[in-house]
């Protein structure tokens, strides 16, 4: 039972600018069913929360324990593995559904699961900025789903694959990926060298240094990958004597 507890309790839930507060009281809820309980809420929209402790049945103490923060790259600073979620996920980014998502824990780690805000979801810039992004298989007659039952979809994918009776069959990554901090440092860095060059001078997308960025978040790299890069990057930006 430890395994099973600690790796649900290692699943980070971020929702992005929630707005509704019985959708966030319907989250903690739905976190609480399936033994999630890490839970971390961005430039939230939300007034009182009242309506959603009334919807949180049982599930208070996950809303208690929510962290609240003004910025994505704050709440993902330390994770290893972030899966946004979306049904318009950017060209060129991985695509799984929330079964992959959950498969995938044994060889890359319990997900940080970034979802978005009721009106307009994530935004392109954050999905960029993700390993992978997830979409929830749906009649194309209607595509969106309620941000509460978005998350229980992949809280009960979690349960049913890493519950109770599963405790034993965790094989975590043997080299853990970069965390998104290590991850950042070496965007800066890309920055930097692409600033000092003719790159610079060119008309570009809003989106161009996360789009470059975009193939390194799906390779996986490691600590050590990652190091390497950014110690080349730095050199690069050094003139010889």
């Amino acid at each position: 039972m430890t395994g099973t507890s600690s790796l649900l309790d290692a699943v980070h839930v971020v929702l992005v600018r929630p707005q509704t507060a019985g959708n966030l009281g319907s989250v903690a809820r739905a976190m609480k069913n399936f033994g999630l309980r890490r839970l971390t809420i961005v430039e939230s929209q939300i007034g009182s929360m009242v309506d959603a402790f009334q919807m949180a049945v049982h599930a208070h103490d996950v809303l208690d324990g929510a962290r609240h923060l003004d910025d994505v790259a704050t709440a993902v600073v330390d994770a290893r593995w972030v899966v946004g979620t979306t049904n318009r996920p950017p060209a060129g980014v991985q695509v799984m559904t929330p079964r992959e998502v959950v498969e995938a824990i044994g060889t890359r780690g319990p997900p940080t699961l970034l979802f978005g805000g009721e009106l307009h979801g994530l935004t392109q810039s954050e999905l960029l900025h993700c390993h992978v992004a997830s979409m929830i298989p749906v009649t194309t007659t209607q595509s969106s789903l309620n941000l509460a039952q978005a998350v229980c979809v992949y809280a009960a994918e979690l349960f049913a694959v890493h519950g109770a009776t599963h405790a034993d069959h965790l094989v975590l990554p043997a080299v853990p990926m970069a965390d998104t901090n290590l991850m950042h440092r070496l965007e800066v860095a890309l920055a930097n060298l692409l600033d000092d060059s003719s790159y610079r001078d060119a008309t570009r997308p809003k989106n161009a240094l996360a789009e470059l960025m975009q193939p390194l978040w799906r390779a996986n790299l490691t600590d050590d990958e990652v190091r390497a890069w950014l110690t080349a990057l730095n050199k690069a930006v050094q003139r010889p004597r």
